[in-house]
């Protein structure tokens, strides 16, 4: 129980550590972009692509910020459960997250660069403001050099591996009980937050394509002509190199595997021929010089016309056809052509009036071979005739020999029998360089002071005849030299002879200088076959030369003459007729007029092309020239349209500008009309009361009046004059007002006569209280009254 919480307390603390680096990292970056993390009045100083700038960098730090935390969640965590819980081996750990750690070590080298100039840029006064200027120095850092390399290596690697990753991890979730649960309480883990491993590998395999936008987009926010934007340009260069890298390093694993595939589907004891009688095995596949560049299916057609479903296997060296037999591959057979053909003088051409065919001449055998192989569109012709072509121009000028594991083994034994030779050679010449030495001394002391200094530079000594018959001697081998080397030259230019001059030599053949002066010079490999036609003539005819010397030099006192001279002859006539033989071989001189009518066609091509190109360029001309014209036409009625718009502008500003002292004339107007119609309801109210006041004081008339009429006795001490008059003066003390304009009555502003209404003071209420009514008068002017407010 005690060993059980210590393990949970070492998880705990193990996590606890992991979340706080996380925490960490996180620091300064928990906004959405800079100008939400700076402060306002900080953002509003800078300009508007300057904001743009900051707020991309700061993306940058951000999305490398996660993809820190994606790589530690991988490593602190999966890594650390699979290997406590699973006791997952190293090999399988690695197979599952490959170059995790390398992966690790450069992104949080990356994020610490990025962090620490965000530190170096911070404003004095405030932690929270601050303003990258440079960072394309960090990106340059970071994508060339050891680092790049790493970068390229590291991702390379990892990339490569994705499907094979996601693959393994899928089996051993589906097959395996302990690793599905341990997935399973990892994914319940709050700092994984629901991270599975299909997405961390999917994230950092997207990782590095993520750099070239947000370069792109600093870039595009960067001033024009200064450093940094430089800089820029040469780190967002070195990004997609890398990536271009990493593409080639995946493709190239890709297909390394598939070649894998090829071969491990392959018969085991499947053989297929060459044209020139040589085999080909399934083990000569797998040799590592052979890389595999194109692989596709084809239909290879036959003599009656029918196609076969095959697998082309383009090879750096030669062209596999082959058919699926039993969930087996096999090479093909049809119409007893061989299934290998060798890249060594292949012409690729079209077939006429067939887009999605092509025709293959292999002139590299005696009598050459055509095959007529389709696909399935145009596009997919045109592919495999652009491989096929950079296959044989990437593939030596000579004859290479496809060596299987015995032959490489013979080749190795030959190799080491010519150094066995070499090392010889080598001894010999010292030990003769000593006998001459002391040939030397010894004429040295015997002869004396005078002859021995006018013959210092003799190395072998004899009389007047030996040596002018030496001369003669030497004269004449160095003019057969040269008559050899005129004949090999004009043989050269039918044919270019491969490299192994003592081929089909006897026991008469003369040692080469190499073989002689071991050492001297470097042995050629027996098995070189790259050596250029005309080195090899002056090799040839430098290695007689010297062979005969040799003889000279190191024959007896008596220089058998005749011996020399004979097998000189010897090796010339040998020379003379194995080049003979070759040029008596119908086969490959056909094939070589093959090879000379393919390069007349394609310097007929080149030069068709040439022409055409011209006239592209041509027209292109023409057409630069119509489209100057155009845009100067177009600038043109750009420039009387812009002259348009500026005039129309102009009336329109001036009408503007009359409109506005119009509106404004109105807006004082309506001000004007808002007041007068103020006053006008002030008016109307005012006579509506006043109309009111009077419709009351009619009333109370009729009322008196009626009241007047009636047998009731006055109050005592009242009289009825009195009762009138104090009306009289009630009705006088208020004020009518009659200064408001009649006209003002409409609201249209028009002036009406007033048509028998005139709304004044009863007359006779005037009267009453001047003292001089009676109770007649009274009853006249309360008729009138009434007559007249109805």
């Amino acid at each position: 129980m005690d060993e059980t919480d210590a393990l949970r307390s070492k998880r705990y603390a193990h996590y606890a550590a992991v979340r706080a680096d996380l925490e960490s990292d996180a620091q300064d970056l928990e906004a959405e972009s800079w100008s939400l993390a700076v402060d306002q009045q900080y953002v509003k100083r800078h300009s508007k692509e300057m904001v743009k700038r900051q707020d991309v960098i700061y993306e940058l730090m951000q999305t490398e910020m996660h993809h820190v935390r994606t790589l530690k969640i991988m490593l602190h965590v999966y890594v650390r459960e699979l290997k406590e819980n699973l006791q997952m081996d190293p090999g399988r750990l690695d197979c599952l997250f490959p170059r995790l750690e390398n992966l690790l070590e450069l992104h949080t080298h990356f994020l610490s660069c990025l962090k620490e100039r965000r530190r170096e840029n911070l404003v004095s006064s405030n932690n929270r403001n601050y303003n990258i200027n440079k960072v394309a120095d960090i990106l340059i850092t970071q994508f060339s050099g050891e680092i790049g390399e790493r970068m390229k290596d590291s991702y390379g690697d990892f990339c490569s591996h994705h499907t094979e990753a996601v693959g393994y991890y899928k089996e051993q979730l589906q097959n395996n009980k302990k690793f599905q649960n341990t997935i399973r309480k990892i994914n319940n883990l709050s700092i994984v937050r629901r991270l599975g491993v299909t997405e961390c590998i999917l994230l950092v395999t997207q990782r590095i394509t993520k750099y070239p936008v947000l370069v792109e987009r600093i870039l595009h926010n960067t001033e024009a002509g200064t450093e940094e934007h430089e800089d820029l340009t040469r780190s967002l260069g070195l990004i997609k190199d890398t990536i271009t890298q990493v593409d080639t390093l995946v493709n190239l694993y890709e297909k390394t595997s598939r070649l894998r595939d090829i071969h491990n589907k392959m018969e085991p004891k499947v053989m297929g021929k060459i044209k020139d009688g040589r085999v080909f095995r399934r083990e000569d596949l797998a040799l590592a010089r052979r890389r595999l560049l194109h692989e596709g299916t084809v239909n290879w057609k036959a003599a009656s016309g029918r196609l076969k479903d095959i697998l082309a296997v383009l090879l750096s060296d030669v062209l596999l056809l082959l058919q699926e037999k039993d969930q087996r591959y096999v090479f093909a057979t049809v119409d007893n052509k061989p299934s290998v053909i060798s890249l060594q003088k292949l012409i690729v051409r079209e077939v006429a009036h067939e887009e999605k065919a092509m025709f293959l001449i292999c002139a590299s055998s005696n009598e050459p071979e055509m095959y007529e192989i389709h696909t399935t569109s145009k596009e997919e012709r045109n592919t495999w005739m652009t491989q096929i072509r950079q296959a044989v121009e990437s593939c030596p000028h000579t004859e290479e020999r496809l060596f299987s594991e015995e032959e490489e083994a013979r080749a190795s034994r030959f190799k080491e029998f010519q150094d066995r030779m070499s090392q010889k050679d080598s001894v010999i010449f010292q030990t003769l360089t000593e006998k001459l030495q002391l040939f030397a001394d010894m004429a040295e002391s015997v002869a004396g002071l005078e002859e021995t200094a006018s013959r210092s530079r003799l190395l072998l000594r004899g009389d007047a005849s030996d040596l002018q018959q030496g001369e003669a001697l030497l004269k004449g081998a160095i003019t057969e030299v040269e008559n050899l080397q005129n004949l090999l030259q004009s043989g050269v230019r039918e044919e270019a002879p491969t490299s192994r001059l003592e081929e089909g030599g006897g026991s008469g053949v003369l040692p080469r200088r190499a073989d002689t002066f071991g050492g001297y010079d470097s042995s050629p490999s027996i098995f070189s076959n790259t050596v250029p036609a005309s080195e090899s003539v002056n090799k040839c005819s430098s290695e007689i030369f010297f062979s005969i010397i040799t003889l000279l030099l190191f024959s007896c006192p008596h220089l058998h003459h005749q011996a020399i001279i004979s097998l000189q002859d010897s090796h010339i006539e040998l020379q003379r007729a194995s080049l003979t033989e070759r040029a008596s071989l119908p086969g490959r001189h056909r094939g070589n007029v093959l090879l000379e009518q393919e390069k007349q066609r394609t310097l007929a091509l080149q030069r068709e092309e040439l022409a055409s190109f011209h006239k592209l360029q041509s027209q292109h001309r023409q057409e630069q020239h119509r489209w100057e014209k155009e845009r100067e036409r177009h600038r043109q009625q750009v420039e009387a349209t812009e002259a348009k718009l500026r005039q129309r502008e102009e009336e329109c500003r001036r009408l503007e500008e009359h409109l506005a002292k119009e509106r404004e004339e109105l807006d004082r107007q309506r001000e004007t009309y808002q007041q007068d119609l103020e006053r006008l309801r002030e008016s109307t109210r005012a006579v509506e009361k006043e109309k009111e006041r009077l419709e009351n004081q009619r009333k109370i008339k009729r009322k008196t009046i009626e009241g007047a009429a009636s047998p009731e006795p006055f109050p005592p001490n009242q009289r009825p004059e009195v009762m009138l008059r104090r009306e009289a003066g009630s009705s006088s003390t208020l004020p009518l007002k009659t200064e408001v304009p009649l006209h003002l009555f409409s609201t249209t502003n028009q002036q009406h006569k007033l048509v028998g209404v005139q709304q004044q003071i009863p007359t006779k209420l005037a009267a009453f209280s001047s003292g001089k009514g009676k109770v007649g008068k009274i009853g006249k002017a309360s008729h009138r009254t009434d007559s007249t407010g109805e």
